[in-house]
């Protein structure tokens, strides 16, 4: 079907879907399966998006094809304690030495780190200054020495989805693993593909509330109470009406009116 590269551009063997079109597919993840999401919308969204966006050539012929066939399953590596995913709190360093690269610090709640074969790793070089904001994006192999991934957490949902701490003890990168080629790309990156990853979010909230809907709907129509179905009732109606509301002011229909989301 190509979901592991559906925002992936065509050139690069994925489906190449604009914004509207992730907006739609992603109503469709939420109505059916969050936890599957979590894996193709990383590897499209927030870890893919990076390097379409932001890549050097030779990085985006390395990676994007494996990417976009679910071959390589990527991670973005963002989040830490106490910091979030604000890239501006980054502790996550990367030193110069030499022709490499040195990373050392933690992230949390990672998305695949258990089954990744990439980690996207944002890390700050230097303090921001005039010149930029001294954060940097890097392409981790898993396996490289020094990475490790701590066992997956456990949680109350969407167990599917994998998600772990990540340590990084004196990481050692070449320099070709600079995404861009630049020191400060970090934030910008970051930021690009996080506002497409939460129109993603958004449009997946939807289409969990209407599961939510559809589900009440249907047990309302079966379920009994003295031999009166439920959904009869005029506050179990009310309740189900009251649902409806404020998912659906304009309908799925909205999505699309004027075609106002850009890619």
């Amino acid at each position: 079907m190509g979901l592991f590269g559906y925002a992936i551009p065509q050139e690069w063997g994925g489906l190449g879907l604009d914004l509207t079109q992730d907006v739609e597919l992603a109503m469709e993840f939420g109505y059916t399966s969050l936890s599957l999401r979590s894996m193709f919308g990383t590897n499209n969204g927030i870890a893919g998006q990076v390097l379409v966006g932001f890549g050097t050539g030779p990085q985006q012929a390395q990676w994007l094809e494996g990417i976009a066939s679910g071959a390589v399953v990527a991670s973005f590596a963002l989040t830490e304690p106490g910091a979030g995913s604000d890239p501006s709190g980054l502790r996550t360093k990367a030193v110069r030495d030499g022709g490499d690269w040195v990373i050392n610090g933690e992230k949390r709640f990672i998305t695949n780190a258990p089954l990744a074969d990439l980690f996207v790793v944002f890390a700050r070089t230097r303090p921001a200054d005039e010149n930029g904001t001294g954060i940097a994006v890097f392409l981790v192999p898993a396996g490289t020495p020094g990475l490790a991934v701590a066992p997956k957490d456990r949680k109350m949902g969407q167990e599917g989805a994998w998600t772990a701490d990540v340590h990084f003890t004196d990481v050692r990168v070449a320099d070709s693993a600079l995404v861009g080629g630049s020191e400060d790309f970090g934030y910008r990156a970051a930021m690009t593909s996080l506002a497409r990853g939460r129109v993603h979010i958004a449009a997946l909230a939807v289409g969990t509330a209407q599961r939510a809907l559809d589900e009440a709907v249907a047990y309302a129509a079966t379920a009994t109470q003295g031999g009166t179905p439920i959904g009869e009732f005029q506050l179990v109606q009310a309740m189900i009406a009251e649902s409806r509301r404020p998912r659906c002011p304009g309908g799925r229909g909205r999505t699309n009116r004027g075609r106002r989301l850009r890619p």
